[in-house]
């Protein structure tokens, strides 16, 4: 009998020995375990808001067809993420290739916010002073200022404040004369307006910062643009040459209007004689990395003091009869180094447009919003010039808070 007692409570141990092992196998299997990572460690939320992408992309193919334009890249990040990226169209109206990411576009005037932002650099790091006259570093400079010690410094010409009439000399840039020869000619001219106050936008009197870094550096202005900007942010299909388009089959071509419509141009090499003020070449690819430093997500190549010296407002130009100035609710602009700043009732935006040899550049970004955007335009079409404001105006309405009930009534 206590064989017997003794054999059951011996398989009553066996069988619950082996249950409770398969209850802790299946507890432990259910699942693989979740590793734990930090918050800080954690990845980003996905800010992509695919309705407001569809929205915009509808906005932006509606203006292709109303304009005829043959083709364009569009980026828009929000802080360090990009939200919205597409190409539009081909890279020459008489050829299958479509734009991609990686298609070079020549960003005209857009090329000096690196002036700008290169100045900035330099002047923070003691080797320039925006307060030097220019004639330090180009003694053969002979323009007299029209204000009180009658000099010309370095803040005047890269804010468009020389006192010039407006583009004096540019022919010079569109015939593609060296900066000597741009020089001999400017030292003709004599400032019409307030040196420092009045605003005239140039191109060939904003070069001579080349002249001015080259002196200060002891490289050449392309050398020092690469030196200090373009190989530590790692652009590296950025170009400023006629042979970085001419040598590179993934390219766009310039258009211009027609009796049939936009039909592409020739590559020239005029901007490419003073690249500061309009002759660097680059993709979308690279420009998303530009982006990202002047929004301030490349602290150690541009620091928050750099780009507060050139996002600064040195000239008003809210009286200038331009584009910009007739945003929906503009209140005021001004221009700082190779940046201008536009301010509407919404919005607080650092801007700049290119355009040259049929092409047209567009980048912006609002500092209040981390929100910012490029267009590569391979066209001068009528779109380019409403592009920036069209975004950030569907932005501000889509996101606008919606009104409570009370405020129906």
């Amino acid at each position: 009998m206590n064989g017997q007692k003794r054999a059951t409570a011996d398989r009553f141990l066996f069988f619950t020995t082996m249950l409770v092992a398969v209850l802790l196998y299946n507890s432990c299997h259910r699942a693989e375990p979740v590793a734990f990572v930090p918050i800080g460690l954690q990845p980003p939320k996905s800010l992509v808001d695919t309705a407001f992408n569809r929205l915009f992309d509808e906005q932006i193919q509606h203006n292709i067809d109303q304009y005829d334009c043959p083709g364009l890249a569009v980026l828009v990040m929000k802080g360090t993420q990009v939200i919205f990226e597409k190409q539009y169209g081909k890279r020459s109206r008489y050829s299958p290739e479509m734009i991609d990411s990686n298609t070079l576009f020549r960003l005209g005037s857009v090329s000096k916010g690196f002036a700008g932002i290169l100045a900035a650099k330099l002047a923070e790091l003691k080797i320039i002073s925006l307060e030097d006259p220019v004639s330090m570093y180009i003694p053969d400079l002979q323009i007299r200022a029209k204000n009180k010690d009658k000099t010309l410094r370095i803040r005047h010409i890269m804010s468009h404040s020389s006192g010039l009439t407006e583009h004096a000399y540019s022919n010079l840039v569109d015939e593609n004369a060296d900066m000597e020869t741009i020089l001999r000619y400017l030292n003709r001219l004599t400032p019409r307006d307030s040196t420092g106050k009045a605003y005239a936008y140039q191109n060939a009197t904003f070069g001579l910062i080349e002249k001015v870094i080259e002196e200060a550096t002891g490289m050449t202005y392309t050398s020092a643009l690469d030196f200090y900007l373009l190989s530590p942010l790692g652009m590296c299909r950025t170009s400023y040459t006629l042979e970085g388009m001419t040598g590179e089959n993934n390219v766009c071509h310039g258009h211009k209007y027609g009796k049939g419509g936009f039909v592409p141009i020739n590559l020239q090499p005029h901007y490419y004689n003073v690249v500061s003020a309009g002759g660097i070449n680059a993709p979308l690819t690279d420009m998303k990395i530009w982006l990202n430093a002047v929004m301030g997500y490349r602290p150690d190549v541009i620091s928050p003091t750099a780009r507060n010296i050139a996002f600064s407002p040195y000239v008003s130009t809210t009286h200038d009869d331009k584009y910009f100035n007739h945003w929906p609710g503009f209140s005021d602009s001004h221009y700082g180094l190779g940046w201008r700043i536009i301010r509407t009732q919404q919005n607080h935006v650092i801007y700049h447009g290119g355009m040259v040899n049929g092409f047209r550049t567009e980048i912006a970004f609002d500092p209040n919003l981390d929100l910012g955007i490029v267009f590569l335009f391979n066209s001068v079409c009528n779109y380019s010039n409403s592009a920036v404001h069209q975004f950030y105006d569907l932005w501000n309405v889509y996101h606008q808070p919606l009104k409570s009930e009370e405020e129906y009534l």
